[in-house]
């Protein structure tokens, strides 16, 4: 364990959404105010890296990240250079978190390869990685890989980056992007609906195991993960809003093993039936209050800081992230902010 649990308490993430970039922007400054770490932009219905740009000019001390942005769908020289423009931007305040995405989504909606995710996303993180030491140092840049031939002679980047290394997480669940992770990245994103019990028995076994083939030291990585929240003094209102994110995770056949190690397996298959029939409802009704307790922290905000906190400790940082799928954006609305006021180290 890398940190006590006071420590990553202290460090807290906020996922930043809205209906529309005024929105963005006042949830942003509310997290700076109460003293909230990073914010994070997603990438699923808007555009991670303008996002991030918008909020940088927004807010002037919290620290920015692509929560993540997905990194087989840009070259890593476009990549580098968002990151390199965002930072400068923001004053160095930018964190560039990258993962694969779905393999349906990568392949169908932007038409490109996936590949082996471990090894595709290790060469894009290098990559991206020696493009930014390249532009600080004024150098060409040459890269050999399976997934990325890159030669770039004769470019120089007007302003050089504000700094020579930006951060560089990824987000992984499962044990070979977490050993990917501790290879090469400065941290690792957890998904939502990662249990203590997950965590403890396949994610830090694995970037350990990276950090020791990489000859890092455990201090030099960051590991964040999620937890779905819902501070709800009406307990059946806020398991309702939780069941209902498990159950959209629960149709993504990647996130199977999570299920099965708890026994939950055939309730994610029937809610995947119900979702390929369009019944919506009884997606969530397929996900059991017992499903919604082990993933996700529920209720009054005692109880919720007790549940996080048992995550925290294993952690150097953490993300409390508001129920997000199929309820009301005015409720998400609502769920952000008791984050805010609960876990801000200047709110609470």
């Amino acid at each position: 364990m890398a940190s006590e649990s006071i420590g990553a308490m202290g460090k807290v993430s906020l996922g930043v959404t809205g209906d529309g970039p005024a929105e963005m922007a006042e949830l942003a400054r509310r997290a700076e105010a109460a003293g909230i770490s990073r914010v994070w932009v997603i990438e699923l219905f808007r555009n991670a890296f303008t996002q991030a740009t918008w909020l940088g000019t927004q807010t002037s001390r919290v620290g920015l990240g692509t929560g993540i942005a997905w990194g087989f769908v840009r070259s890593p020289m476009s990549i580098a250079m968002s990151a390199m423009d965002i930072d400068e931007i923001t004053g160095g305040r930018f964190t560039l978190g990258l993962g694969p995405g779905v393999k349906r989504l990568i392949e169908t909606w932007h038409g490109v390869e996936y590949g082996r995710p471990a090894p595709h996303m290790k060469e894009t993180i290098e990559a991206v990685r020696e493009i930014i030491r390249a532009a600080a140092a004024f150098e060409p840049v040459r890269y050999e890989g399976e997934y990325h031939d890159i030669d770039i002679r004769g470019w120089t980047r007007g302003t050089p980056p504000v700094r020579e290394g930006i951060p560089i997480f990824t987000a992984a669940v499962q044990e070979g992007m977490s050993r990917m992770a501790g290879d090469v990245a400065d941290g690792l994103i957890g998904h939502p609906l990662c249990s203590t019990r997950w965590i403890e028995e396949k994610i830090i076994p694995a970037f350990e195991t990276g950090l020791t083939r990489s000859g890092r030291n455990r201090s030099d990585f960051t590991f964040l993960p999620s937890i779905c929240v819902a501070i709800d003094d009406d307990y059946e209102r806020g398991l309702d809003a939780a069941r209902r994110t498990v159950a959209f995770y629960s149709t993504v056949k990647t996130y199977m093993p999570l299920y099965e190690m708890h026994g939950f397996g055939e309730n994610a298959s029937k809610a995947t039936a119900a979702f390929r029939e369009g019944d919506l409802e009884g997606v969530a009704r397929a996900i059991p209050d017992e499903m919604v307790e082990c993933y996700c922290a529920v209720g009054t905000p005692d109880r919720v800081r007790e549940k996080v906190g048992e995550v925290a400790a294993l952690a150097d940082e953490i993300f409390p992230g508001a129920p997000n799928y199929f309820i009301p954006p005015e409720q998400i609305a609502e769920y952000n902010d008791r984050i805010i006021e609960v876990f801000g180290p200047k709110g609470s």
